[in-house]
This record gives structure tokens, C-alpha cells and sequence, in this order.
């Protein structure tokens, strides 16, 4: 039988990048033949490991409003309650898309069994026996830092027709019908309709981007953090924390500028429901914020009793 994975990657560091190289060389080991798609240059080592590769601008990342991942903290401040909401992108689709992608290209050729996959899987002895086999619908919990998901896109083996049904059912409606879905949520509804058959051992992914990331700080210091209210329906707030005493604060925009003294999560109402630029200075270093809140989907600050 002849057999190729299909990896899925956005390699966009040295690490990722390495792991991902080292990865394909332990699949061709098994006699599997390699297809890599990104939508970021690789380097020419990579290149001459892969069997084929697809090099996309193709990236379609969801953000608020469309679709998007929530975080919320609360917490009190001298007897005042206090809640951030932040958004940040939803990847799913993209994943899903470099899935689909590599499936028209692979079923175009003579293989018989296909492993989509991302690319920082940890190959331990059962995924060594998975690509050794030759399960033809399976799909496998994903496992990160010891927690497990019943369902996930780390690995999955199938024939040439359930890829074909699997690849027929990736559509940005489907993706979209509810928005509470995401990609692990999305595939537990797809499997039932190809249908899958769900593996009892489940597949770990080595990098997590995510990790150690602080989804409400704008300025990256550790002279104090912002927190930016922006809805896009009301008026514009910052919001300073993590220091002691009273800090002295500069704001400037294209179109406005002000100095504040503020104790921490005083907040800070600005004339306007949205700018094209942020510079704030504190104690004489100057911060500029600008590409931090052009990302910013939706950002929600709320003091309560």
C-alpha cells in the first residue's frame, strides 16, 4: 500500500521549524511518503525532505466579529469587582483548509492510505504504529500537557474515499453554522457524518503557541500593564495595572493628547470609539501600541458592585 502524510504547518520560528524537519524524517522512515503545505517560505532542507510541498498565501484566520476564541478575567480591587473580555483569532479553519488543500492534490495520485496531521505531533510508539498500520477511518483524541480531548486534528488515517468525504465536508458555512463551534467541536459533528471511527489512545502535540501568553496585556513591560477597552459601539478606555502608588501617563493619538496621574485600574475614557495609533510614555520610555490595538477584535473592561 502506498502511503503519504499530509502535514499541516505554520513554522513561523527555529523550533517549529526543526521539529517539523525532524518529524519528516521520521515518517520517511516508515516508508511513507511526505506532503508539506505553508503559508510561510521553508527553508531549502526542508524542501528537499518533503516528497511535495504547497506553498500557499492562503491563511484564512477568523477574527471577531466573524469567529473568535474568548478569554475573560475577574477580579477586586479595593471592594470593586472587575472583569476583562478579550477575544483573540480562531486558526480552525485555516487548519482545516491546509487539510483540504493537500487532499485534492494527494487523491489525484496513485496513494491508498493518507494521515493528515500537524506537524509537531509526538511520534512515540503508538503514532509509529499507526502510520505502520493500516487503519483506513481512523481519528484520535489530541493530548496537550497532560490534558485530553475526546476528538482532534493531531492525526488521521484514512483510505482514498472517507478522505474524499472528509475533504467534501470542509466549507467555511459548515465551519460557521454555529458560532460557539471550533475545530475540535467541528469535527466531532464530522466524524458522525463520514462516518469515523474515534481511536481509544490519543496523540500529543509537542508546541503550543498559547502557552505562557497574557491575552490582556498590550505593552509587554514590567512597568505595568494596559488593558484596552475597545468594542467598536462605545467610547475607547485604558486601563493601567500592576504597579504600586500613582504613575504618571502620557497618551497620544493622531488627533489627541493628554497627561493623567493614575492609581491602578483608574480608568482612562477616550474621546473617540476607535484611532489609528497609541503612544503612551511612562517615566520617560515611550511605548508605542499601535499594531497591538489594530489587533484588538474586542476588548471589554467592566467595574461592578
Amino acid at each position: 500500500m502506498k502511503k503519504i502524510a499530509l502535514i499541516s504547518t505554520f513554522c513561523d520560528n527555529q523550533e517549529k521549524l526543526n521539529l517539523l524537519k525532524e518529524n519528516i524524517t521520521k515518517i520517511k522512515s516508515f516508508d511513507v511518503d511526505v506532503m508539506v503545505i505553508s503559508p510561510l517560505k521553508l527553508d531549502d532542507e526542508t524542501i528537499e525532505l518533503s516528497d511535495y510541498l504547497i506553498y500557499t498565501k492562503e491563511n484564512p484566520v477568523l477574527n471577531w466579529p466573524e469567529k473568535s476564541y474568548f478569554q475573560w478575567w475577574g477580579g477586586t480591587f479595593n471592594g470593586q469587582k472587575i472583569k476583562m473580555i478579550t477575544t483573540y483569532p480562531d486558526y480552525g479553519f485555516a487548519g482545516l483548509i491546509q487539510i483540504k488543500r493537500m487532499a485534492d492534490l494527494s487523491l489525484s495520485m496513485d496513494y491508498d492510505i493518507f494521515y493528515p496531521m500537524i506537524y509537531d505531533i509526538n511520534i512515540n510508539e503508538h503514532v509509529e504504529s499507526i502510520f505502520k498500520s493500516h487503519k483506513k477511518n481512523s481519528f484520535f483524541p489530541s493530548m496537550r500537557d497532560g490534558q485530553v480531548w475526546g476528538i482532534g486534528l493531531h492525526l488521521i488515517s484514512l483510505d482514498r474515499e472517507h478522505l474524499t468525504r472528509f475533504k467534501n465536508l470542509i466549507t467555511k458555512e459548515s465551519y460557521l453554522i454555529e458560532g460557539d463551534f471550533d475545530a475540535f467541536a467541528w469535527l466531532h459533528r464530522a466524524v458522525k457524518l463520514i462516518p469515523g471511527i474515534i481511536e481509544q489512545e490519543p496523540v500529543e502535540d509537542l508546541i503550543y503557541f498559547l502557552s505562557n501568553v497574557d491575552f490582556f496585556d498590550i505593552t509587554k513591560t514590567n512597568k505595568f500593564k494596559c488593558f484596552v477597552h475597545k468594542t467598536n459601539q462605545d467610547k475607547m478606555k485604558l486601563v493601567f495595572y500592576n504597579y504600586g502608588g500613582v504613575k504618571k501617563f502620557k497618551v497620544k493619538t493622531t488627533d489627541f493628547y493628554e497627561e493623567f496621574d493614575k492609581r491602578e485600574w483608574d480608568e482612562i475614557s477616550l474621546p473617540f470609539i476607535n484611532c489609528d495609533s497609541l503612544i503612551v510614555e511612562c517615566e520617560d520610555e515611550v511605548f508605542d501600541l499601535t499594531e497591538e490595538i489594530n489587533k484588538i477584535g474586542y476588548n471589554e473592561f467592566t467595574k461592578y458592585d
